[in-house]
């Protein structure tokens, strides 16, 4: 009964450990889907796969090479997107970058006030990290512009190579 109650014991303690290491691997992808909510930039989201990406878009993308990652630029619609080459990423959409005001990132647009914008960013626990860039989590807001804001870019890393220089 004792042995019962010890492998019972041991296989919860196990489960337990599988299941937050799981989490702790996954949680960049889970905060992509927590913030493509409030992401509204034509059909693009966060993690989304660089295929649908080029087939979603009513216009040819213009490519990018980079390191780490390419880009793709639709100059219709002010949008550049940035994929990644490693990680949880890989080829899958990590950069949003928008100067049109039809578009809005966690409820900001290009053209608000650059003061409303970032008192939306604190309200969702967002901190300064250095000028004009604001960071939780793995989720980095990048606000561009004066008094108003003229362009608007959220990113997201994976925790396994932030910080890694190209």
């Amino acid at each position: 009964m004792k042995r019962i109650k010890s492998l019972i014991l041991l296989l919860s303690a196990l489960a337990i450990i599988i299941l937050g290491l799981t989490l702790y691997k996954n949680y960049p992808i889970l905060e992509a889907y927590y913030y493509n909510r409030s992401i509204s930039v034509s059909t693009i989201k966060l993690f989304m796969p660089e295929e649908k990406l080029k087939s979603t878009m009513d216009e040819e993308a213009e490519f990018v090479y980079g390191m780490g990652g390419n880009g793709w630029r639709f100059s219709n619609n002010k949008i550049f997107v940035m994929t990644s080459s490693l990680g949880l990423f890989q080829n899958k959409v990590s950069s949003i970058d928008t100067e049109n005001p039809s578009y809005s990132i966690l409820g900001i647009k290009v053209g608000d006030t650059y003061d409303s914008a970032v008192t939306t960013l604190k309200k969702r626990g967002f901190k300064e990290s250095s000028h004009d860039i604001y960071t939780r989590g793995n989720v980095t807001i990048q606000l561009s512009g004066g008094s108003k804001i003229s362009r608007l870019k959220i990113r997201i890393e994976d925790p396994a190579y932030k910080g890694v220089q190209f």
